[in-house]
C-alpha cells in the first residue's frame, strides 16, 4: 500500500482508533521490533507520521470556524460548495454511526438478528472474536489496494452506489443492493461446522484483519490452524494436535501460579481433554506477546533414537524470548508428566529409560527461519510456518531433519502472500454462502 491508499484508508478510522494505532505503532517502534526490521524501522517512522498528521488534521478542522471553513471549501469548488461539504464528511458520519451500532458486547453463540449458517467447510475453523467494526467485505471494490479506501456510498433506484472521492458522477457504478449488502454484513459462519466442538466463528467484519499491512487477529488465526487441520492430508489426528491462539496465555497462568499451581493445573487440562500430548508426533502453540506472534513446535522423537521432546521456536523478527518461552512449556510437560504417572502405564512413542527422566531430556532449539520485513506480518508467518512444517515433514522428527530450517527455507514473499490466499478462501465461502441461502 502506497502513501496516498494508506492516507484514504486513515480517513475510515475514528478518532479513537486513530489514537490506539499511533500507540500501538509507537510500542513497536520502540520496542524491539522497530530495529530488527531491516530499514531500522524507517518505514514504520513514517508510517506514524502519516496517523499522526491525520489526526493533527482532523484537530485542525474542528477547531476551525465553520464559515471559514466552508469559504475555504467554496474557494477550492465555487459551483457546489454545499456538496463538497457534505462528501467530505459523509463517510465519516456514516463510519461513525457503523461504530456505534457495533459497540454492543458479544454475545455468544448468536446475537438477535444475525444469521446463522451452519457450513460444513472442508478446512475450516473459528472461536471467540474481540470486539472489531463491521463494514461490508463483499463490494465489487473490495479489492487488496483499496481494502481500507475511503468512499462515498450513496443510493440510486435501491442499489448501493459507490462514489469515490473526486469522481465523475456519470461515472457511477452500481454494486449490490442495499438489502443484500446488509444481509452479507449479518452472516455467520461456524468452521467446519457449528457442531464442531473446536469450531472457529467467522463474520465478516473478521476479514478487516486481512487487509493490507493490518496486524492477524486471533480469530482468522484460528481460521487458518484449523484449515490447516482439515485440508492437509499429513496433519493426521494421530500425529499432530494445535493448540488454539488462547492457550499459552492460560498455560503461563497456570504453570506461573504461585497458589494452588496444581487445582490450575488440572483445570487447565480441560483445553486438551482425551489426548495425550506424548503420543503426539507435533504439537503446535502459537505464541501471541507484546503485539508479536511466534512458534514454538514440541515434537516427540520415535523411541529407537532414544531422545526426550525437542523443543522449537520459530519467530520471523527474534523478538520473542525463546529462555522464557521454554522455561513455561518445559513445566507444563513436566506437570503433565507427573500427571501421567499416577495412573496406570502407557504405551508410549518414548522409551522407559527417556521417560523416566524426562524432565532430563528435554532439548530446547531456537530455529532459524526467514524473517519478516515489515511489522505486521508476524501472524503470516506463524501460519505459514506450520503448513511448510506440515508439508515437508512425514514423520516424527530427527535430529538431522533441523537441518532443513535455516534464513533460505523460503522466501519471506511466500508467507506475505498467504495474507491474500486467505482473504480468497474466506471471500469465496461468504459470497457462496450468502447467494445460495
Amino acid at each position: 500500500m502506497d502513501g496516498e491508499e494508506l492516507k484514504e484508508g486513515l480517513s475510515n478510522l475514528s478518532d479513537t482508533e486513530l489514537t490506539d494505532k499511533i500507540a500501538r505503532l509507537k510500542k513497536s517502534l520502540f520496542s524491539n521490533i522497530g530495529v530488527r526490521l531491516p530499514d531500522g524501522g524507517e518505514k514504520l517512522r513514517a508510517n506514524i507520521k502519516l496517523h499522526e498528521d491525520e489526526l493533527e488534521w482532523r484537530k485542525r478542522a474542528v477547531s476551525k470556524p465553520a464559515n471559514a471553513f466552508q469559504e475555504e471549501l467554496y474557494a477550492l469548488n465555487p459551483c457546489d460548495h454545499k456538496s463538497t461539504l457534505n462528501n467530505q464528511f459523509s463517510h465519516r458520519k456514516r463510519h461513525k454511526r457503523e461504530l456505534l451500532s457495533q459497540e454492543e458486547p458479544y454475545k455468544s453463540p448468536v446475537d438477535k438478528g444475525e444469521q446463522v449458517l451452519n457450513v460444513d467447510l472442508k478446512g475450516w475453523d473459528s472461536s471467540t472474536r474481540s470486539k472489531e467494526n463491521k463494514a461490508s467485505c463483499f463490494s465489487e471494490k473490495f479489492k487488496a489496494s483499496q481494502a481500507q479506501s475511503s468512499y462515498t456510498r450513496r443510493h440510486a433506484n435501491g442499489q448501493a452506489v459507490v462514489l469515490v472521492d473526486e469522481e465523475d458522477p456519470d461515472a457511477i457504478k452500481a454494486t449490490e443492493p442495499v438489502d443484500q449488502v446488509i444481509e452479507r454484513k449479518a452472516i455467520t459462519i461456524y468452521y467446519p461446522s457449528r457442531v464442531d466442538p473446536e469450531s472457529v466463528e467467522i463474520c465478516c467484519s473478521d476479514m478487516e484483519s486481512l487487509a493490507p499491512e493490518a496486524y492477524l487477529s486471533s480469530t482468522i488465526m484460528n481460521f487458518y490452524i484449523r484449515y490447516l487441520q482439515k485440508t492437509k492430508p499429513h496433519a493426521d489426528v494421530n500425529e499432530y494436535h494445535f493448540f488454539n491462539t488462547y492457550f499459552y496465555q492460560k498455560l503461563k497462568e497456570a504453570v506461573l501460579s504461585k497458589n494452588e499451581k496444581e487445582a490450575s493445573f488440572i483445570r487447565l487440562r480441560r483445553w486438551w481433554k482425551g489426548v495425550n500430548i506424548f503420543e503426539k508426533a507435533y504439537i503446535f502453540l502459537p505464541i501471541h506477546e507484546d503485539l508479536h506472534w511466534s512458534l514454538v513446535i514440541i515434537c516427540i522423537p520415535d523411541k529407537e533414537d532414544q531422545l526426550g521432546p525437542i523443543l522449537l521456536h520459530l519467530d520471523s523478527l527474534g523478538l520473542h524470548c525463546s529462555k522464557s518461552l521454554f522455561a513455561t512449556i518445559r513445566k507444563f510437560l513436566v506437570e503433565e508428566w507427573k500427571f501421567l504417572r499416577q495412573g496406570e502405564v502407557l504405551a508410549l512413542p518414548i522409551s522407559d529409560k527417556i521417560w523416566e527422566n524426562l524432565p532430563r531430556r528435554i532439548d530446547e532449539n531456537i530455529i532459524q527461519v526467514p524473517q519478516q520485513r515489515n511489522e505486521y506480518d508476524c501472524g503470516l508467518f506463524v501460519l505459514f510456518f506450520m503448513e511448510r512444517f506440515i508439508d515437508e515433514v512425514h514423520r516424527r522428527l530427527k535430529k538431522k531433519d533441523l537441518t532443513m530450517f535455516g534464513r533460505r527455507w523460503f522466501k519471506p514473499a511466500e508467507a506475505s502472500c498467504l495474507r491474500m490466499k486467505i482473504r480468497r478462501i474466506l471471500e469465496e465461502k461468504f459470497k457462496n454462502v450468502s447467494e445460495n441461502d
